[in-house]
């Protein structure tokens, strides 16, 4: 009997306690609520965070792609404009005449290494020499298109010479662009690979002069000054 009263004692004194610290519970709710929702606040912060990067980094790919779609838009245009000079050079390909020639092959020392692209130091005085006899003739060169021709020996294949050949013709047309300041409207490059030797490529000797360049010179064949004599080809 005593111990039922104590129990009953003990419930009233708790409720008791529970009633009058109503503020103080709903404060301790609050905090544990707040406890359990700061990480969940935290990794959201982070996401939020990561996302303004990503954000930051896809802005500036989008800046650097219109950048070089106006960088391409631009090279599209210069390149249009260069085709549309070769265009109008070829349309009146059958006025012209071949003025003059150079060859640059083993009997000048001016060949190309076997495999090689690279105009040598003495090609590229060939080169110098021809042009500035070209040009004083001529009075300039505004009026001449340059004819660019790359050759091979017939080691490897004959896809593997073609492409040789063009890059030596490319090569000798880049330094007339960049050295000579000749407009790239006037220059036009071919590749004969290894289907025009000059030379038997059963010798090495032979295989040397047939791997070299060719420059030829058209003139209008109707320009003023046309009847008389042209100078021998070099």
């Amino acid at each position: 009997m005593i111990h039922a009263k104590v129990s009953t004692m003990g419930a009233v004194i708790s409720l008791s306690v529970l009633a009058s610290s109503g503020c103080a519970t709903q404060d301790w709710v609050q905090s544990w609520v707040k406890e359990q929702m700061f990480p969940v606040e935290k990794r959201v912060s982070e996401t939020e965070a990561g996302l303004t990067q990503v954000g930051g980094r896809v802005t500036n790919v989008e800046g650097r792609v219109e950048k070089m779609a106006g960088q391409i838009a631009e090279l599209d245009s210069r390149l249009n404009q260069t085709n549309a000079k070769a265009d109008r050079a070829l349309e009146n390909l059958q006025r012209l005449k071949v003025d003059r020639k150079l060859v640059l092959d083993f009997k000048q020392g001016a060949f190309f290494a076997s495999n090689s692209t690279v105009l040598s130091s003495q090609a590229k005085k060939e080169i110098d020499s021809f042009f500035s006899d070209v040009s004083g003739d001529a009075g300039g060169t505004s009026s001449l298109l340059f004819v660019v021709t790359g050759h091979t020996d017939n080691a490897g294949s004959e896809k593997y010479n073609y492409d040789l050949a063009r890059i030596r013709a490319e090569n000798a047309a880049s330094y007339l662009t960049a050295n000579k300041k000749l407009d790239p409207g006037q220059l036009v490059v071919m590749s004969y690979g290894e289907s025009i030797p000059v030379a038997d490529n059963a010798t090495e000797a032979g295989r040397a002069k047939n791997r070299r360049i060719e420059i030829l010179v058209y003139r209008d064949a109707v320009s003023p000054g046309s009847a008389a004599p042209s100078a021998p080809a070099r």
